[in-house]
């Protein structure tokens, strides 16, 4: 039996809140917690992802604590101590890892899901450049979430998950052992992924409007204008901001932002990496893409009319 947006899973420690089909309003504004964003147009919304960030802060916090030891070491006058932590811990675990973050950061980015409000379909593209259509009414969308419980207490992770049939498989619908084309983001589950499937949900019910424009234009235009240094500057400028005005939470955000993980780096590396955005270039896909007379829009199903109306007076009589 294929589950309906609207219907929820849970356990003991887990929970599983289904968004489609059936993609009804959530409730939740738009918003791109996770900016897989890449473009938006009148015709398509194309979506991707690059969540490599979090790996960076990770590695960077882990360097400046293991090198900040071995300073704290050497400064006792323990020196060879010290350049022994730094070879084991440099040497032994940091350099690895290192270098297969890098590895993985230079691969070339994956094609978009493209999402076409006026067909009605989604184009799966694979990095080897095969391709098929999906209906969008076969998107099949959950926000899972899991409750962990350790020595400080429980702490709480989720995920956005799309599902895809695969291709010649375009209409068939989701089954709990069937095999699909999966994207998963991690905006942290519950209304964190209802907010960002919003995203998707309401460039093709509602209209491009209805969503906020990609980021990544914007950030590379900054940074281009500003220039490396000018990253460092603003950040150095937000925390004298926030310490003038006695903002002394978000000025310890800032500080550690800037020294422990590297917050700046991140911000020019992440414009580089993004600054050429993969496309769509198989003919076909590009006809697809081109626009249609309102005429020849496709329409939503009957049953996805009522479902919307249905919840639409849901969320209105709240």
């Amino acid at each position: 039996m294929t589950e309906h947006a609207g219907e929820v899973e849970q356990g003991l420690l887990w929970k599983q809140e289904h968004l489609a089909p059936m993609p009804i309003p959530t409730g939740q504004p738009a918003s791109d917690l996770m900016n897989i964003i890449w473009r938006k147009n009148e015709v398509y919304l194309d979506i991707g992802s690059f969540a490599m960030a979090a790996g960076w802060l990770t590695l960077h916090c882990l360097t400046v604590m293991f090198a900040g030891i071995a300073v704290g070491i050497a400064l006792t006058g323990d020196y060879w101590l010290s350049l022994a932590i730094l070879g084991v811990t440099g040497g032994g675990v940091m350099v690895p890892l290192w270098y297969f973050f890098i590895k993985q950061w230079r691969n070339p980015l994956t094609p978009p899901i493209r999402f076409n409000r006026q067909r009605r379909e989604v184009c799966i593209t694979e990095p080897d450049s095969s391709y098929w259509f999906v209906p969008w009414e076969r998107v099949y969308a959950i926000a899972p979430s899991v409750t962990n419980l350790g020595t400080y207490g429980a702490t709480k992770h989720g995920s956005l998950l799309l599902w895809f049939p695969l291709k010649g498989q375009e209409h068939e619908t989701y089954g709990p052992d069937k095999k699909g084309w999966v994207l998963m983001v991690n905006p942290g589950g519950g209304i964190s992924s209802m907010a960002q499937w919003e995203c998707i949900r309401s460039f093709m019910e509602v209209g491009p409007d209805a969503v906020p424009d990609s980021s990544h234009a914007e950030r590379s235009s900054k940074v281009e204008q500003q220039g490396y240094l000018g990253v460092w500057w603003g950040l150095f400028g937000q925390l004298f901001d926030e310490l003038k005005a006695k903002e002394y939470g978000a000025a310890f955000s800032t500080l550690t932002g800037l020294t422990i993980f590297g917050a700046p780096w991140i911000v020019v590396l992440l414009t580089k990496k993004l600054a050429n955005l993969p496309d769509l270039t198989a003919p076909e896909v590009v006809e697809w893409s081109k626009p249609l007379p309102p005429a020849q829009w496709a329409k939503r199903s009957p049953e996805l009319e009522r479902a919307i109306a249905e919840r639409e007076a849901e969320l209105a009589a709240q």
